[in-house]
């Protein structure tokens, strides 16, 4: 009434003087009165409610096939390396048809209203492959019911779940769980089905990023599952700095040494492979256990092996050159082939004899300083390939 007696008290003011002023009020007035009038009498409407719900047998299942409709909305993840499970906080919106709560809106004057839980027939959906925390998740909480029958409830989810680690891209690596909900009794009672859900979802910041959420529809154990699939990423920049800069270090400390003569060498080698596992060893600190090691840690292992096979061939080289005994025919052969090749002649023109086991000295330490130097190459290629 109060609404009506302001519209026409507005209608005669504009019909005295119409302004723009006087239509942005009309508006609001007109507006106004349209909310007021979604659900004004709430007490006939509970009383309507409460008699409708008087007939209304909650143990049985809504008239027809029973279609449940499942969105889930994921609020908080994040992944605990030290026991490899996943935390999961979500809510989990459900909708369904049951036309033994539809109503006239007309009548009602209302088209939505809201009821405890308790006292409607819920379809049993529960975590399938994960542990829930807490008291159950729907208690305490309202449906919301549309007059044509369309029910509309929420499910709150504290989740945890074990997860097996793939830390192959360790410190960038990125995570997949699959969580499965459906009915724990074999064989539903009713058709459970994926929605989408355009609600935004928390990409909060953290340890971990929740990159996306997707969902599947699968069976198991004889019933309809919805199962949705969250994919985590680890936020470790400055782990992955280091990881680099150590490579980098340990990959120039070799090189340098093989520039070097042999009896200078080692000292480069072994700071190199001392670099390399002091990272190594302070990462191993910080890794939580898993079924395959990280492709960072493979890298700097081989380096380290590399800068040891070096710092052996510099040695294996220095012994071979200072053999007297006399070379072998088959050696002088070898190294007069391999010298138009490239330039083995000793750098301090000792005589023929021992030249010959110098030149082959040369050789082999320029092989192995080959093959030494292609596998650093490969070593920073790989490195380079990790995501």
């Amino acid at each position: 009434m109060f609404a009506q007696q302001g519209r026409r008290a507005v209608a005669r003011s504009m019909a005295r003087a119409p302004s723009p002023l006087t239509a942005a009020l009309l508006l609001c007035v007109v507006g106004s009165a349209g909310a007021t009038s979604f659900c004004f009498n709430t007490s006939y409407v509970s009383t309507q409610l409460d008699l409708m719900l008087a007939e209304y047998e909650r143990a049985e299942l809504p008239p027809g096939a029973v279609r449940v409709r499942a969105a889930l909305d994921v609020q908080h993840a994040t992944i605990d390396d030290s026991t490899a499970t996943v935390r999961l906080l979500a809510a989990m919106h459900l909708n369904w048809e049951d036309k033994r709560l539809s109503w006239n809106a007309s009548s009602w004057g209302c088209h939505v209203t809201v009821t405890a839980a308790e006292r409607l027939w819920l379809p049993d959906v529960n975590a399938l492959n994960a542990v829930t925390g807490g008291n159950a998740a729907g208690v305490g909480l309202r449906a919301r019911l549309f007059s044509e029958g369309r029910v509309a409830w929420v499910l709150r989810f504290d989740l945890t779940t074990p997860l097996s680690l793939a830390l192959q891209a360790w410190p960038t690596d990125v995570q997949h769980v699959t969580f499965k909900f459906g009915s724990r009794h074999h064989g539903g009672l009713f058709n459970l089905s994926v929605e989408d859900f355009s609600h935004a979802t928390v990409f909060e910041s953290g340890t971990w990023e929740l990159v996306k959420v997707s969902s599947t529809e699968s069976t198991w154990r004889g019933g309809d599952v919805a199962a949705w699939q969250v994919t985590l990423r680890r936020r470790a920049a400055a782990h992955a700095l280091a990881a680099g800069s150590v490579l980098a270090a340990a990959a120039l400390l070799l090189l340098g040494a093989a520039l070097l003569p042999p009896a200078a060498r080692p000292a480069l080698a072994a700071t190199a492979a001392l670099t390399a596992s002091l990272w190594l060893v302070s990462a191993l600190a910080r890794l939580p256990g898993a079924a395959a090691a990280p492709q960072v840690m493979r890298v700097l292992s081989a380096l380290c092996v590399c800068a040891a096979l070096q710092g052996a061939g510099a040695a294996l080289a220095r012994r071979v050159a200072a053999v007297t005994s006399p070379p072998p025919a088959a050696l002088r052969s070898l190294v007069t082939a391999a010298s138009s090749l490239c330039n083995l002649a000793p750098p301090d023109g000792s005589s023929a004899e021992w030249s010959a086991w110098a030149a082959a000295a040369q050789l082999l330490d320029q092989v192995l300083q080959a093959a030494l130097l292609f596998a650093l190459f490969v070593l920073v290629c790989v490195y380079l390939a990790i995501p």
